[in-house]
C-alpha cells in the first residue's frame, strides 16, 4: 500500500472515532475479512483497534489491534 493510501486510511479511521461507521477491513497475510468499527489506537497514530463483529459465535466479540500499514483494503458497509 502506498504512503498516500495509508494516509487516507489513517484519516478515515481518525474521523471514525466520532461517526462510528462499520467497515470491512482486510489485513495482509490474514485470509478472512474483519467487520467492525475501526478507531485509532490510543498513543500510536500508526495503529488502529477494531471491535470485530463477524466472529463465528454470536456471544464472542473480539478486539483486534493492527498497524494501519497492514490494511490491504477497507470498505464502508
Amino acid at each position: 500500500m502506498g504512503s498516500e493510501q495509508t494516509d487516507q486510511i489513517q484519516q478515515i479511521i481518525a474521523m471514525n472515532r466520532q461517526s462510528g461507521n462499520t467497515y470491512t477491513v482486510k489485513l495482509k497475510d490474514i485470509p478472512s475479512e474483519f467487520v467492525g468499527i475501526p478507531v485509532p489506537a490510543s498513543g500510536d497514530p500508526e495503529k488502529f483497534i477494531m471491535d470485530v463483529t463477524n466472529m463465528d459465535s454470536e456471544d464472542e466479540n473480539r478486539i483486534i489491534e493492527a498497524d494501519i500499514a497492514q490494511i490491504e483494503y477497507m470498505k464502508k458497509n
